[in-house]
């Protein structure tokens, strides 16, 4: 079966100031099998002979289109002045805290960091150089511990300002405790190695 383009319209001349009539298209009848309408059927055009709704297919398959969204309920319902409708405010989800999260990977990393400063401290005190190496693990120690105890306060701060909106605070709480522990351990470790290696 080949395919006849239609032929073009012809466009009539038309003296100067006199606008073109619209062209007139060939009228052409369909070709192939057409369905039976539903009036031929005895059937209202809503309905199918199963009583299906006519978005199903014959094989009970739903024909692809849009799908029903199921939203949280809203928070709270503004009604719209002078009309009877009214607007959604539905809630935002929670989402947790960056500056916690940074707060407690510095904490924990102060803490390794000045058992590094308690181990060279020990290990160097015989020869003397215990005191010099653990002193430049205790300055990084002493830098990772106060970042995370400002971290940790930030993010404690950044979580109550977001009125029930972020989460983490536990996790902030940890960073601050671990930053606090970590600038102890790397002062103490310091001072242990000092003593040690002076003797």
């Amino acid at each position: 079966m080949t395919y006849q383009q239609p032929p073009v319209p012809q466009w009539p001349s038309v003296p100067s100031g006199q606008q073109p009539p619209a062209p007139q298209w060939p009228v052409t009848a369909p070709t192939g099998p057409q369905p039976p309408s539903a009036s031929a059927a005895g059937q209202p055009p809503s309905a199918s002979a199963a009583g299906q709704p006519p978005s199903a297919s014959a094989a009970g398959q739903p024909v692809a289109g849009p799908q029903p969204v199921n939203y949280p309920p809203p928070v709270r319902v503004e009604v719209v002045p002078g009309t009877p409708y009214g607007l959604a405010v539905l809630g935002a989800p929670k989402t947790a805290s960056g500056v916690a999260a940074s707060a407690l990977v510095v904490g924990a990393g102060s803490i390794l960091v000045s058992l590094v400063v308690w181990c060279f401290g020990v290990a160097g005190a015989q020869q003397g150089w215990g005191g010099l190496v653990a002193g430049a693990f205790a300055a990084l120690a002493i830098l990772l511990g106060a970042a995370g105890v400002l971290l940790g306060w930030l993010g404690i701060r950044q979580i109550r300002l977001a009125a029930g909106n972020m989460t983490g605070r536990g996790v902030a709480v940890a960073g601050l405790v671990c930053g606090a522990v970590g600038l102890l351990l790397a002062a103490v470790g310091l001072l242990t190695a000092i003593v040690l290696s002076a003797r």
